[in-house]
C-alpha cells in the first residue's frame, strides 16, 4: 500500500547522503584545523572531497555510518540536555565542568570520545558480528556454524554481557573505584 511518508526510496539514495556528509564534516574540520595552512580553501575542498568519495564507495564504511549516525544524533542531544539542565537549575559552568572531571576541557572531550569509541564498536558488532560466529578455531569458515548459533551475535552477545558473574564482577569493580576514590580524597 502506497502511503505519503513512505521514506524507504531515500535509502536508495543514502550512499549521496553519506557522500555529502562526510565532505562537510571533514571540509568544516580541515577548515578548522588549518592543517595546510588559513589560505588553502580550495585544498581542504579536494581533499574532503577525495576522503569523502573514498568513504562512500566502500560498503563496509558506508553501513557502519548508517548505523552510527542515529546513534551520534541521540548523544548530541544527550550531551546537549547533560549540561543544559543543571545550567537551568542554577549551576555554573564550572560547577558543571567540575561535576564531569575537572576545569580543563579534556574531561569532557573524554567522555565523548568514549561514547564515540562505543559507537564504532556497537557498529562493527552490528556489521561483522554474525559473520564472526561463523568462524572456527582455525580460522576456517564454518558452514554448519551458522546454524548452531540459531539466536545470533545479538542473543550471544546480550547473554555474555548480563551474565550473573560479569553483572558481579561490574559490580565489584564500581564498588573498588568509589572505595578507592573516597579513601584518596584529600579534604
Amino acid at each position: 500500500m502506497a502511503t505519503p511518508l513512505n521514506l524507504l526510496i531515500l535509502d536508495k539514495f543514502s550512499v549521496i547522503f553519506i557522500f555529502i556528509f562526510l565532505w562537510a564534516v571533514i571540509f568544516g574540520l580541515l577548515e578548522v584545523v588549518n592543517l595546510f595552512g588559513s589560505d588553502k580553501r580550495n585544498l581542504h575542498a579536494i581533499i574532503a572531497f577525495v576522503v569523502a568519495l573514498i568513504a562512500a564507495i566502500t560498503p563496509d564504511l558506508v553501513q557502519m555510518i548508517k548505523v552510527i549516525l542515529p546513534w551520534t544524533s541521540l548523544m548530541i542531544v544527550f550531551f546537549f540536555f547533560l549540561f543544559a539542565i543543571p545550567l537551568f537549575m542554577g549551576l555554573g559552568r564550572d560547577e558543571i565542568l567540575t561535576f564531569m572531571g575537572g576545569k580543563k576541557k579534556i574531561a569532557v572531550v573524554g567522555w565523548v570520545l568514549g561514547a564515540l569509541i562505543f559507537l564504532i564498536l556497537y557498529s562493527l558488532s552490528q556489521i561483522h558480528g554474525d559473520e564472526l560466529l561463523n568462524y572456527g578455531e582455525s580460522g576456517e569458515i564454518n558452514a554448519s556454524a551458522g546454524n548452531s548459533t540459531a539466536q545470533g551475535f545479538q542473543a550471544n552477545l546480550f547473554k555474555t554481557v548480563f551474565n550473573s558473574k560479569i553483572i558481579g564482577l561490574l559490580l565489584f569493580m564500581i564498588i573498588a573505584v568509589l572505595t578507592i576514590t573516597y579513601l584518596t580524597r584529600i579534604n
